[in-house]
């Protein structure tokens, strides 16, 4: 039985992807007496669509992120919409393109390792990439997520009247969260706010993953690392505090980190500027007590928890579809009670 060369080809490509091997086209044997240009020709159409993604639109201004849920399942999102998009290839071919896009970054991605998120370049654009494998799924499909990495600051005037005095807020050293859901802004807001810091300053940056732009040449930046216990976000903030910061900013709160972050401040680290996941300025302030509470080895009760937080954060800013939404100027708590003023935005 002869079988056809392209499929031939095809097969020993995926198997060296398997073994974790990228072959070159040229290292790609085409078996053929008959008709073999035509036949490299389109296997190398498929190679460069399968190593590139090159069925995959442009990214052009404006766009903030492309998710893949299967060929004929893409949106493109900018600010104002989501643009459908389909593209020719099969739901196989995907889930080995998605493979490379892996391994190009030396990510382990497989049936044991089924998530995996990082930085890179995509068409020549920074970008996080965040992929699951089709193991998890029904469909077995593969699922990609593209964001695109603002390098750029946006100005405070673009998100309000009132940027003279969050940049007021910025010199005077208030500790600041901000909060939102996801693809809110709040990174890019935090970078906004991170540009009005003085030149002078000894910033220390702590981040799961690289996102916010240091703002000056003192900055130390450190990235956790999942895999090591030592570089826990929970022990970089340990380790700041032995490194005269005049300030810190933690990229996001979400876990075992709450705990030195908040002694942090209630020992005279003022200038903190971080973010949560939250639905409203005030369920910022109960979602960091309640993290308090579940990661803490300490045996404190909810309200003290409470109580320590509102003496010692000044401002939260809460972001909805890259807009302020709304800011609240923290006071104190009683037992579940939070005392604050609105800023009107």
């Amino acid at each position: 039985m002869n079988l056809n060369p392209i499929e031939v080809a095809k097969s020993d490509f995926k198997k060296k992807v398997s073994k974790g091997q990228l072959p070159k086209l040229e290292e790609i044997n085409i078996n053929s007496l008959e008709d073999k240009d035509l036949y490299t020709e389109l296997f190398s159409k498929w190679y460069h669509s399968i190593m590139n993604l090159s069925e995959l639109p442009d990214i052009e201004s404006g766009t903030e992120e492309i998710m893949i849920h299967g060929p004929l399942n893409i949106q493109k999102k900018t600010r104002d919409q989501k643009i459908q998009i389909e593209i020719d290839m099969t739901k196989e071919d995907l889930n080995l393109a998605i493979e490379i896009v892996a391994l190009k970054s030396k990510q382990d991605f497989n049936y044991q390792q089924p998530f995996c998120s990082f930085n890179t370049k995509f068409r020549n654009t920074p970008v996080r990439i965040s992929l699951i494998h089709h193991s998890t799924g029904a469909d077995k499909t593969s699922k990609m997520f593209i964001r695109i990495l603002n390098s750029q600051r946006i100005p405070l005037r673009n998100y309000t009247k009132l940027s003279n005095k969050l940049i007021q807020l910025v010199t005077d050293k208030k500790n600041i969260i901000i909060s939102g859901s996801t693809g809110s802004g709040k990174t890019t807001f935090t970078n906004s706010l991170l540009s009005e810091c003085e030149t002078d300053e000894h910033i220390i940056i702590l981040e799961d993953t690289k996102e916010l732009i240091a703002p000056n040449k003192n900055s130390t930046n450190l990235i956790s690392d999942a895999n090591n216990p030592a570089k826990s976000l929970k022990n970089y903030l340990t380790y700041s505090l032995r490194m005269s910061p005049d300030r810190i900013i933690l990229g996001e709160i979400r876990g075992a980190e709450v705990e030195p972050a908040l002694l942090a401040l209630n020992t005279g680290h003022n200038g903190l500027i971080s973010t949560v996941h939250a639905n409203s300025a005030q369920d910022a302030i109960h979602r960091l007590s309640l993290l308090f509470k579940l990661y803490s080895q300490n045996d404190v009760d909810f309200n003290t928890i409470l109580a320590l937080l509102t003496k010692n954060i000044d401002y939260v800013i809460h972001l909805e579809n890259k807009k302020i939404k709304e800011i609240i100027q923290v006071y104190s708590s009683e037992n579940d009670q939070i005392f604050y003023e609105e800023v009107e935005v």
